[in-house]
């Protein structure tokens, strides 16, 4: 017979010894840690994916909840008393929920509560006792109210029930065992509270405060959300755990765990005479193992405390208590552990207290953005460890977090658990956060999480553009980009990267070129990142500079004293990536072409590096600026512009006595000119009419060229005879064409 189905009377009459022993076996199985050297990425996996799986292996029947109705938004709950009653031999809870909510409409005279209809409603009363009339069945509640409501105007209203509630998500409310002891505990996240008490199941209404009283064996001890104020023994074999929670809960955080507890404290100060309580639930035989496992906790609070803000319910409490599930949940001011190595695992210990600044303090608005909480405390783990053990230490963490994997971090599908918690928003979560903080700078991205914690969101709900937009706001900086390309693009960038030097003869110094491309073939094609170069001359001598690339294929343009002898693309890993060091090629290289002047003689060269070092130039789009001819093997750009403006064009290069090719985008920009040459009355022509002028100006008194220079067709600096000549071979017998003269 299975310990789930011993009556009450047969645990009694298991002998004690019996008892000790195999608890005792248990917890040494539990505490054996498989691997001492697990990755970040390996934890965060066993915080997603573990939970099911263990939860499959204890249920059955394991079957997905549909979401709550997540379109009720014409009230705003602002408190909830909750008294539960847990009778662990029969499985079953008997509840009393009253709701304070406010009105968000005019005449509000029904209400949608998120419920689960496999439990029975006993009555529905007002605060006077009046009974409510409503309706059940699936998932929703519907309340007729005692009479209408108007907007922000309060009501409330108690549900009594009782029944055995089914399971949901990772677990929702279990009976379970350790041994041969029970453990009543809850886990509602996401949206699965409303399978074992009435409430409005959704992240983005939080209640302003819960009293909290729930009845269990005298045996067992219940840890909760908040401030115990009281236990009472009831004189029946029951006793009463009541306590108050005085901040916002989002519902999923609410926490009920029952079982025979060795409850211990220890207080983390933050002032002179000032303490919080810290109180620890561990099973009973495990709790020599909780002094030294959990005893980081104080410090721990005091690293995030530091880094961001005071912890957030510090009039109320931290704690911690064991559960019969294969991770932990940081309900608010008393996470639940495993019951097994993985909950006294140091990294798990620092994730889930993170959760109550990022996740708790702080919630997500809605599932799909479930990296706000995943992705915040994932990376914290990062920064305890940086302040704990260095830079070095930090860097090695995240590198244990690299996510080679498809997905996007922001959650279309929110119907399926184990999509919501896949390790995507832990891992690559935490490196969206640790590419801004290099994208902004270290100081901003510290003001940017401190200003998160004191925002309007404290204690309120978020979505992910309205961090975008306070990161924007702190830091100066346009951030949609990368907000838009980590969040809703998959993968990541793949880079290739090579360099050449060159000397530049006319000043002794080198060029370096760099050649960078992305070759990833899923969306988005092109990451815009900032990307670190290190060049190093020496062992000693090195050099870190920073481009922005926001093109798939691009070179970039250096100039130093000496030569590089190596360069590195992002050495200290700030962008989550892959990338591919290759030797240079063939390349055109974007020396940005001269700017002109409308009429001027105008020259300048396309250079290509690399192959045979024949080359073939052809424009393959665009158009060179009329007057302008390109030289296809000297790369030369040549002529007069007759035309003024911006003219793009793009060459496509080729090897002569290979397959190298490139292709770049150029531009050259042209400023009007004062005329055209040779248009000596410079009405907009050369014709016979500026030989006539040119006669009468020199022999007959004629009126002054209005532009010198364009009366000056030979470029003698002076206006003669020979200009006349000049115009006249030009226009009558196919003699050179006019020039932008230097007569003043």
């Amino acid at each position: 017979m299975s310990k789930r189905s011993l009556s009450s009377l047969q645990l009694f009459l298991v002998p004690i010894i019996f008892l000790i022993l195999a608890i005792g076996s248990l917890a040494a199985d539990r505490l054996a840690v498989p691997d001492q050297n697990l990755t970040p990425a390996q934890i965060h996996s066993i915080m997603g994916k573990a939970k099911a799986e263990k939860l499959a292996l204890t249920r059955a029947a394991y079957k997905m909840a549909p979401a709550g109705p997540y379109n009720v938004t014409n009230y705003d709950v602002t408190f909830y008393r909750i008294e539960l009653k847990v009778d662990v031999p029969t499985t079953t809870i008997y509840g009393n929920v009253k709701m304070a909510a406010k009105s968000l409409v005019s005449g509000l005279d029904t209400v949608d509560v998120d419920f689960d209809a496999t439990l029975t409603i006993d009555s529905i009363y007002t605060d006077d006792g009046s009974r409510l009339n409503y309706t059940f069945a699936g998932y929703r509640l519907t309340v007729a109210l005692d009479h209408p409501y108007d907007l922000d105007s309060q009501f409330s209203f108690t549900v009594r029930y009782h029944g055995t509630p089914t399971t949901g998500g990772f677990q929702a409310f279990s009976f379970a065992w350790y041994g041969s002891v029970p453990v009543v505990s809850s886990l509602s996240e996401p949206y699965y509270a409303h399978t074992w008490w009435p409430c409005k199941d959704r992240p983005d209404d939080k209640a302003d405060s819960l009293d909290i009283f729930v009845t269990c064996d005298t045996a067992l001890y219940c840890a909760s959300n908040g401030t115990l104020l009281d236990t009472v023994n009831n004189g029946d074999g029951t006793k009463t755990f009541s306590y108050k929670v005085r901040y916002p809960i989002a519902t999923y955080l609410f926490s009920v765990a029952i079982s025979k507890y060795a409850v211990w404290r220890n207080y983390y100060y933050y002032g002179t005479g000032d303490s919080m309580e810290i109180v620890y639930h561990p099973y009973s035989d495990l709790y020599g193992y909780s002094l030294s496992h959990w005893a980081i906790t104080p410090y721990a609070i005091g690293v995030f405390a530091n880094l961001f803000g005071q912890y957030p319910f510090i009039n109320e409490k931290y704690g911690m208590a064991n559960f019969e599930w294969g991770g932990g949940m940081e309900h608010q001011t008393v996470t639940s552990m495993s019951g097994d190595w993985f909950g006294y695992y140091e990294p798990v210990v620092v994730h889930e207290l993170s959760h109550q600044w990022w996740g708790d303090m702080i919630t997500c608005n809605n599932w799909h953005d479930i990296w706000l909480n995943e992705g915040f405390a994932s990376y914290c783990e990062a920064l305890y460890y940086e302040v704990k053990s260095g830079e070095a230490q930090y860097h090695s963490y995240m590198a244990g977090m690299d996510y080679p994997y498809g997905g996007t971090i922001y959650i279309y599908d929110t119907t399926n658990v184990n999509v919501i918690f896949g390790s995507i928003v832990y891992d690559k979560g935490a490196w969206v956060l640790h590419m801004l903080r290099h994208i902004v700078g270290d100081s901003t991205f510290f003001d940017i999480l401190r200003t998160y914690y004191n925002s309007q969101y404290k204690f309120k709900d978020v979505t992910s553009d309205q961090l975008r937009e306070l990161c924007e706001t702190v830091s100066g900086k346009d951030l949609a980009y990368f907000f838009n390309e980590w969040l809703y693009g998959t993968y990541r960038p793949t880079y290739q990267w090579t360099y050449m030097n060159e000397l530049d003869p006319s000043d002794g110094k080198y060029w370096t070129f760099v050649s960078l491309e992305q070759t990833q073939s899923s969306p988005p094609l092109v990451f815009t990142m900032p990307v670190d170069l290190k060049f190093t001359f020496s062992v000693a001598d090195t050099a870190t500079t920073t481009i922005f690339n926001d093109v798939r294929r691009a070179v970039y343009i250096f100039k130093n004293d000496v030569p590089p002898i190596d360069m590195a693309l992002d050495p200290d890993a700030w962008i989550l990536k892959t990338g591919l060091k290759i030797n240079w090629k063939y390349r055109l290289i974007p020396f940005a072409l001269d700017s002109g002047q409308q009429y001027e003689p105008y020259n300048d060269t396309l250079i290509a590096r690399g192959g045979s070092g024949s080359n073939k130039f052809t424009v393959i789009s665009g158009a060179l600026p009329a007057g302008l001819s390109l030289d296809t093997l000297s790369g030369i750009i040549s002529g007069e512009p007759t035309n003024y403006g911006n003219f793009d064009f793009r060459i496509r290069a080729n090897d002569l006595y290979g397959s190298y090719k490139d292709s770049a985008d150029y531009r050259i920009s042209l400023i009007p000119g004062v005329g055209l040459p040779g248009d000596a009355n410079n009405n907009g022509t050369v014709n016979a009419l500026d030989i006539t002028f040119l006669i009468n100006f020199l022999y007959k008194s004629g009126s002054q060229p209005p532009i010198r220079a364009l009366a000056d067709p030979d470029r003698s600096c002076t206006i003669n005879a020979l200009d006349i000549t000049y115009l006249i071979n030009y226009l009558y017998k196919h003699g050179p064409a006019p020039l932008m003269g230097c007569a003043k």
